[in-house]
């Protein structure tokens, strides 16, 4: 998942380097070992192109939350959201008083090991409202 306005640039250029790279394949060789290189650069394309659609999707503030059951489903969500929301990292950083890298590092992760209570301050932070409903 491309998390940044730095990652997306990076990302469109490896996707010009996998098509020069193709380019390459198909005029300088021919066989099954051709196809197969092929076949895995257009493949590497296609999976970089599904995340800078869906990362360009998310800055336009397009982002359908589908319904959450579990506290443990809200993580990977987070950085989703921080994105529609049109939050840097740096600037989610600033409203809960971190670091950056801080929060890089929690996005490595999905937030898969943060508190709870941090959790809710970093929605409360992207401005998330959150409702949480318990039952037996």
């Amino acid at each position: 998942m491309i998390k940044s306005d730095a990652q997306r640039d990076r990302t469109v250029a490896q996707i010009g380097g996998f098509r020069r790279a193709l380019a390459k394949v198909d005029t300088n060789e021919a066989g099954k070992r051709s196809a197969a290189i092929r076949a895995s650069y257009l493949g590497m394309i296609r999976q970089l192109e599904d995340e800078l659609r869906e990362y360009d999707q998310l800055k336009s503030g397009q982002l359908a939350i589908p319904g959450i059951e579990r506290l443990d489903q809200i993580a990977p969500f987070i950085t989703k959201l921080r994105i529609a929301k049109g939050l840097s990292q740096t600037e989610l950083a600033r409203r809960l008083g971190v670091s950056k890298q801080v929060i890089s590092r929690y996005e490595e992760n999905d937030y898969q090991n943060v508190a709870i209570v941090r959790l809710q301050e970093i929605l409360d932070a992207i401005g998330i409202q959150t409702l949480v409903t318990l039952s037996v």
